[in-house]
């Protein structure tokens, strides 16, 4: 970074963010994605407190999408959907954090001591999975891990926009049990696409679900249950490992 670029950064207020500190830690980026955060805006604030269901999981998730991508620049390039969705969350804290100007605090109660104990956020005591017994497999290339003839990418935002989109729309459908009842592992191997339309869809679920015998169907099963504990949030304190999700208040976060 240039000198003209991190003095404009700083007048503007934007920070760039190191994906490798991302849960994905870069390995699922081009080698040029970069993005930069910035300080929220006071109506962006109110929009994600006014819009919190604290009832509804996907209306959460819903709201901190929509909150992160009115905070964030990329490369040239690049856009929102092709973020990864699992950093989403990651994001969303750094753009709180930066926009308060002090630490995230989480809570937890140690069974130990007895007692409500808080610790601030920091992305050292993050617990990162380990890719190291996978980098045999990986393509710098393709930005996936070839294992047993797949290969495994996590699935962007935009993939899984227009699958949640997609299975919305089935609700009202006289088939609602048939979608209920596959597998959409196939979000997995799909590379950096960042966005299917309804026809795709149709015919991964196809290939997925139905070509495929079951043999290929337990190693695609495999593969996915390998990279599992990447999708959760989980911090070291105390030599211990602890689910952020269980102490974190993301609807009084910015208290």
């Amino acid at each position: 970074m240039g000198l003209l670029e991190i003095i404009k950064n700083i007048v503007s207020g934007l920070k760039r963010f190191d994906i490798t500190k991302l849960p994905t830690q870069g390995f699922f980026y081009p080698s040029d994605f970069e993005f930069r955060i910035k300080k929220a805006e006071v109506e962006h604030i109110i929009e994600y407190e006014l819009n919190y269901k604290p009832d509804n999981v996907l209306d959460i998730i819903e709201n901190i999408k929509n909150f992160v991508e009115k905070n964030i620049e990329f490369s040239k390039g690049y856009k929102f959907i092709d973020l990864k969705s699992v950093d989403i969350i990651f994001i969303f804290l750094d753009v709180v954090k930066l926009t308060n100007k002090k630490p995230i605090k989480i809570s937890y109660f140690d069974t130990f001591r007895q007692k409500n104990l808080t610790y601030d956020f920091d992305s050292k005591f993050f617990k990162y999975f380990d890719f190291s017994k996978f980098m045999d497999g990986y393509s710098k290339e393709s930005k996936s891990f070839e294992i047993r003839g797949y290969k495994f990418s996590m699935p962007s935002i935009g993939v899984e926009n227009d699958l949640t989109n997609f299975l919305i729309r089935k609700i009202e459908d006289e088939n609602l049990t048939y979608y209920n009842n596959l597998d959409y592992d196939f979000i997995f191997f799909l590379g950096d696409k960042n966005s299917l339309s309804d026809d795709e869809i149709e015919n991964l679920i196809q290939i997925f679900n139905h070509d495929i015998n079951d043999e290929e169907k337990l190693i695609i099963k495999s593969i996915v249950s390998e990279f599992q504990n990447l999708i959760g949030y989980s911090v070291y304190i105390d030599n211990r490992v602890i689910d952020l999700k269980s102490c974190l208040d993301l609807e009084n976060i910015w208290k």
